[in-house]
């Protein structure tokens, strides 16, 4: 099997959240769960028709963890999730605790054999 084509390949790993451990993206217009993070962006469970590409949201991610200041621009909206180009983001440790977690609590849906993050 080739390895893939470097211009398909993604810029961060993508962390894909079961609907029941979605973390909350808080901002000042309202509270959005997150379906899917990554160290640049988010993907958040909502229709946005009101938001338009570019617009700026800032926010509190809250983890498990701890919570982390985010601000994004408005990219694209797909089916009922929009998503968010995050600057700045969130960092590389709080990626490593949330994946960490997670496999420890859902190995089946986390262990070696899932496709998490590699589409």
């Amino acid at each position: 099997m080739s390895s893939p084509d470097p211009e398909q390949r993604r810029a961060h790993f993508r962390l894909r959240y079961p609907e029941f451990e979605r973390p909350l993206f808080v901002t000042p217009i309202g509270e959005f769960s997150v379906a899917e993070l990554s160290e640049g962006g988010l993907r958040l469970s909502l229709m946005a028709d009101h938001w338009s590409h570019g617009e700026r949201l800032a926010g509190e991610l809250r983890l498990v963890s701890e919570s982390v200041s985010v601000a994004g621009q408005f990219l694209r909206q797909s089916d009922d999730e929009v998503v968010l180009v995050l600057d700045p983001g969130v960092s590389l440790r709080h990626m490593l605790l949330e994946q960490k977690r997670l496999i420890r609590k859902y190995p089946a849906l986390y262990g070696p054999k899932s496709r998490q993050g590699k589409d």
